[in-house]
């Protein structure tokens, strides 16, 4: 099995993100072959004016060779992601849109059929994304939203979701909610 990890947990190992991250892939079948996107050292740029005019004469030409098309294309190959992400700002950190948005290419991760419909290109089966956050996340799970939301434009059928919440919330006991991610992790692995 292929794994796409995309790591946006800039705070590396001091991330309790990276950390429910790490705990998920030691929990993989042996043969799965997991490649890791770390975000923060990538170096990706938004898609400004002169990006976007040379990715639109791209797509218009169908010119899919370009390297500003690598991590689509990775993205497509996969055959499970997994997204660690810490809980920022009701979302995540601005890193994971920029390389989403470089993901999201028509005729490469998604197509408009006859009808204009978009159908997803993509070979996962499904995509887990991991965070933690500071305070409860309740009702304001946007980022995972947007990640439900991208996955059925991708063609991505089912989604996971570990969390480990409120860990900064005084008297709370961090090891026990790290140690509940971890076990959700484990069935979610298990589901695969």
């Amino acid at each position: 099995m292929k794994v796409l990890f995309v790591n946006a947990c800039v705070r590396e190992k001091d991330s309790r993100t990276d950390q429910l991250c790490r705990d998920y892939i030691s929990k993989l079948p042996q043969e799965a072959e997991v490649i890791e996107v770390n975000l923060d050292k990538e170096g990706i740029k938004p898609l400004d004016k002169e990006l976007l005019k040379k990715r639109d004469g791209l797509l218009s030409s169908k010119s899919f060779d370009d390297p500003m098309f690598d991590y689509a294309k990775q993205l497509m190959d996969a055959e499970h992601i997994i997204i660690g992400a810490p809980y920022w700002d009701l979302s995540f950190p601005a890193l994971l849109k920029i390389y989403l948005e470089q993901c999201s290419v028509t005729g490469l991760t998604y197509i408009y059929n006859e009808k204009g419909i978009p159908e997803g290109q993509c070979k996962a089966k499904s995509l887990s994304y991991i965070t933690t956050s500071g305070g409860p996340i309740g009702d304001f799970n946007f980022g995972y939203d947007y990640i439900k939301g991208l996955c059925q434009l991708f063609g991505i059928p089912k989604t996971h979701f570990a969390s480990a919440e409120a860990l900064d919330v005084w008297g709370n006991d961090v090891d026990g909610i790290m140690t509940n991610a971890k076990e959700k992790i484990t069935e979610i692995v298990k589901a695969l």
